[in-house]
């Protein structure tokens, strides 16, 4: 059972508007460089961007090359999403509703582990898992993936780093997972996209 009742950041009392900051209900709005105002920045959960500790360690790397004047640009398109369970739920990149929202012409498949790939049996007597990608056939990138399966979390960075680097379909085709891990199951996947 989940219990989900949401969560506000705690930004009332602190006296942000003596320095220009305007928070709202999701928290601290915050530019590309994290920056909240001329010489305040803010990150992690308070920023209402990705309430996760790797996008608050993310964001604390381009507020600080920002602040000692390196080029900074937070770019949340790839950021992992998990939900560490048993098995584990995995997601990175667009979604299919947010895919066709943006009016991208797409491709994807769905694979079941445990038919796909040996790495199931490796662990588990009775595998289970599922791997979905989504693609954008105009780019021929891999935009969106999900995974339901033990160690998801650890293995959804292949799409995410796909994802943030725009690696094209052909060369994510073209690689050799090693044998056997879940990350064999990426190349199903790209075998099954409709073309």
């Amino acid at each position: 059972m989940l219990v989900a009742i949401g969560r506000e950041p705690r930004v009332r009392e602190l006296g942000l508007e003596s320095v220009g900051i305007d928070a709202g209900p999701q928290g601290i709005p915050v530019d590309q460089r994290c920056r909240a105002a001329d010489n305040v920045w803010a990150i992690g959960d308070v920023t209402g961007v990705m309430p996760f500790t790797h996008v608050a360690k993310y964001q604390a790397r381009v507020a600080c090359d920002d602040i000692v004047g390196r080029p900074a640009h937070a770019d949340y398109s790839a950021i992992p999403r998990v939900v560490f369970s048993d098995p584990e739920v995995a997601a990175v990149g667009l979604t299919t509703a947010q895919a066709r929202e943006r009016g991208l012409n797409l491709s994807s498949s769905r694979v079941k582990l445990p038919e796909a790939i040996s790495r199931p049996w490796t662990y588990e007597r009775d595998p289970r898992g599922e791997l979905a990608v989504l693609a954008d056939r105009d780019r021929g990138t891999l935009i969106g993936a999900w995974a339901v399966s033990p160690l998801a979390g650890e293995w959804i960075h292949f799409a995410a780093l796909a994802i943030k680097t725009g690696t094209p379909l052909a060369v994510l085709a073209d690689t050799a997972p090693q044998f056997p891990t879940y990350s064999e199951g990426y190349l199903k996947a790209f075998e099954r996209l409709e073309d």
